[in-house]
């Protein structure tokens, strides 16, 4: 078997000869670039199988070359490790972000590094083989739904979505279904929803080469098909067909497709559960929600959604004593609870205030480990 390629990218040339050393001596493969313009050059050339990658580099920095190699389909899934003397949790954030796969600060240990290396690699066998492709066989597709607003459809999208990218390295494609309501956008820090407005306007043919070229890449890897927040625009919430035909085009272009369903059992999401292989019904620990729950998840078996096809979360947004437990809660709904999301509202203020989803926040946190556990449920 051939070695591994590494491309070494920083401007500090002692570091370059250094860690290049180190990791021939572990019989990888090195190639060096002292810049970031240098570095995708090189990986335009011949796509190495893993990126260590600088921060601080004069001209171009090492967040805007992560961000430009997850933009490029050709280069989005090559793994990336930061490795820099920046240590600041804002700055590991803003580097997940991007899209490096890991982030080691500098000075670290030797077997620190090799662990990574060697754990990232194993992790991912096939990148250098070239860039992924879409998918030729559908994709799973999964709807997230409520019973009421407020319960947070769109936070466990957006998080289970990036969970199954970081635990598959698959294609995932987010996208939220509530024209006029979504904030998805707004979540991610993304202005841009002008794509969906057009295939819902009818002014652009919904077709795979037409979704191709609309989908936006997220700094996780995900991919995003969003809807607008403006209100002027729910008015598109009527277009049920063109939704089912965009969710059945979605489906060859990713392995896993998460939908943002939203509140109730709308004309729209009534439909668009039929497309879904996967529905995931959140509720909160209320007794009032948890009837409401139930009579949708009695509502979906009743127009053939299988029970099986249905999996129950349970979301706790506040920390207060006066709710019902999981087991509480369980009992009164009837149907079995596949995990619980417990109360965050720090973590979730700093997610809302910088655009950053909470499993990027910190990759060993209880929150992120739980969405890990419901994509391991669900894939």
């Amino acid at each position: 078997m051939a070695a591994a390629t590494i491309l070494i990218v920083d401007d500090d040339l002692d570091t370059l000869k250094l860690v290049g050393m180190m990791l021939e001596r572990k019989g990888y493969e090195i190639i060096a670039a002292a810049n970031g313009k240098k570095a995708l050059e090189l990986v335009a050339k011949s796509l190495p199988d893993l990126i260590l990658l600088d921060i601080m580099m004069p001209e171009m920095d090492g967040y805007e070359v992560a961000r430009r190699l997850r933009s490029n389909p050709k280069t989005e899934f090559i793994p990336i490790i930061m490795f820099t003397a920046k240590s600041q949790i804002d700055d590991r954030i803003e580097g997940l972000e991007a899209g490096a796969d890991a982030y080691i600060t500098k000075p670290t240990q030797p077997r620190e590094l090799f662990a990574q290396v060697k754990a990232m690699l194993k992790r991912t066998p096939m990148r250098s083989a070239g860039p992924q492709v879409p998918a030729a066989e559908a994709g799973m597709v999964f709807g997230v739904l409520a019973a009421k607003g407020g319960v947070g459809t769109s936070t466990l999208a957006i998080n289970l979505a990036i969970a199954m990218r970081q635990k598959t390295k698959e294609s995932v494609i987010l996208s939220d279904y509530r024209p006029g309501q979504g904030t998805v956008s707004l979540d991610l820090g993304s202005g841009n929803t002008d794509g969906m407005l057009r295939l819902l306007r009818g002014e652009e043919e919904i077709t795979k080469r037409s979704l191709e070229g609309i989908l936006l890449t997220h700094g996780s890897g995900i991919k995003t098909l969003l809807s607008s927040p403006d209100s002027v625009d729910a008015k598109y919430v009527t277009e049920v067909d063109k939704f089912l035909e965009i969710t059945e085009q979605l489906r060859y272009l990713a392995s896993h497709i998460v939908l943002d369903l939203g509140a109730a059992l709308s004309p729209l999401a009534s439909a668009v559960v039929h497309k879904c292989d996967h529905v995931v019904l959140c509720l909160e620990p209320s007794p009032n929600n948890v009837k409401q729950t139930r009579s949708l998840f009695q509502a979906l078996v009743k127009e053939g959604v299988g029970e099986g096809r249905i999996t129950s979360v349970l979301i706790n947004r506040m920390r207060i004593s006066i709710q019902l437990s999981w087991k509480q809660t369980e009992e009164q709904f009837e149907y079995p609870i596949a995990t619980v999301f417990t109360p965050i509202p720090e973590m979730a203020y700093q997610a809302s205030r910088t655009n950053t989803p909470l499993v990027l926040q910190d990759s060993t946190s209880l929150t992120s480990q739980q969405f890990q556990k419901l994509a391991s449920i669900l894939l």
